[in-house]
């Protein structure tokens, strides 16, 4: 009897360490998800949210999640090796590639340049940190820590605080002409890890000060899915003598948000139910030159919103599922832990 108790002693320690190990594994995956896919520059558009755009081409899987380019920080000392450095680390290896004509550029200025991040979770943030390429370095060349200035021509001390999912830094960049790469790095405070962008740019050789054409209006502003308390706002790309930096959205003569000149829609939430509003957008340059306004579109809200349940960081959604989060209804598309609803998801779809 005693050899029989020992022998079912072995076999239940047996099945609580293999319990043991399963939950382990179990929880590595959910906080690898929880602490991946956290954020990309907007504006100017970074190389991968224009393969996100579709303005660049034969990107990879980066066209999924721009938001998931995260390595080591501590750069130029730590972070990614050299070559892959626009891909932080080489879990995208197309970004890597590298050439004068490879990528899409965005027109920039020297000068005051404004740098908009997307932030798809919070996170306590330590800096933020701008490099660009030298004045002789190789576009032809992988890029490597010899091809950037080492020290940052912008960086902000963030303090440990959270920022919100729309943050900007307006820095001042240096003379250049031609093509360049402006690296953007986003250090988390409270993990090992920081968040690297490479920015394709081409500088037309003048400051921000001699460029004093506005950009055209945009055209085809439409409103859909308008609910009690948002509405989703769509518009034609305007165009610029030297390049669109940014959209501003307003209500009436109120300034609702500012976007990335990437962006061509946007849901205005915080709506009052059975409400009339007018929108309007105007365009941006670098040099801060505002376009006339698109036509107005006209939108009423709906009446009382329909009773979905509060979104939560700490709940499993799957496809189907619909929630609220900030006064917007959104449906999930696939199994979700985390990823905060927004227009821009690719898990969460708006819903009326």
């Amino acid at each position: 009897m005693t050899s029989i108790r020992l022998a079912n002693s072995r076999v239940t320690k047996g099945f609580a360490v293999l319990a043991i190990m399963v939950l382990a594994a179990f929880l590595m995956v959910i906080i690898a998800q929880k602490a991946s896919a956290h954020g990309w520059v907007d504006s100017p558009g970074s190389r991968a949210i224009l393969c996100k755009n579709g303005q660049n081409t034969d990107c990879g899987a980066i066209v999924y999640e721009p938001q998931s380019l995260e390595a080591p920080k501590g750069f130029p000392a730590a972070g990614p090796a050299d070559g892959k450095i626009a891909s932080a680390g080489g879990a995208f290896p197309k970004l890597d590639e590298q050439s004068a004509t490879r990528w899409t550029k965005v027109n920039m200025s020297s000068g005051q340049n404004t740098f908009t991040w997307k932030l798809t979770a919070a996170h306590a943030t330590a800096s933020w940190k701008y490099y660009i390429t030298k004045t002789n370095w190789n576009p032809n060349a992988p890029l490597t820590r010899d091809s950037f200035d080492l020290t940052p021509f912008c960086s902000v001390n963030h303090g440990g605080s959270q920022p919100p999912s729309t943050y900007s830094d307006t820095c001042n960049v240096p003379q250049r002409t031609g093509y360049h790469v402006i690296l953007a790095v986003w250090e988390v405070a409270d993990t090992a890890n920081a968040f690297y962008n490479v920015i394709d740019v081409n500088f037309s050789g003048g400051s921000t000060p001699v460029d004093n054409q506005a950009p055209t209006a945009p055209s085809g502003l439409a409103a859909a899915a308008t609910t009690s308390t948002s509405s989703s706002l769509s518009w034609n790309a305007s165009s610029d003598n030297v390049g669109v930096t940014g959209y501003k959205i307003y209500n009436g003569s109120s300034l609702v948000a500012t976007v990335s000149a990437s962006t061509l829609n946007y849901t205005v939430t915080g709506l009052t139910a059975n409400t009339a509003y007018t929108f309007t957008v105007k365009a941006i340059d670098a040099a801060g030159n505002e376009s006339a306004a698109s036509n107005a579109v006209n939108v009423t809200t709906t009446g009382a919103s329909t009773g979905y349940p509060a979104w939560s960081a700490s709940t499993v959604y799957v496809g189907g599922n619909k929630v609220t989060h900030n006064g917007v209804n959104y449906e999930a598309r696939w199994w979700t832990l985390g990823q905060t609803p927004s227009s821009s998801s690719d898990v969460w779809k708006v819903i009326p």
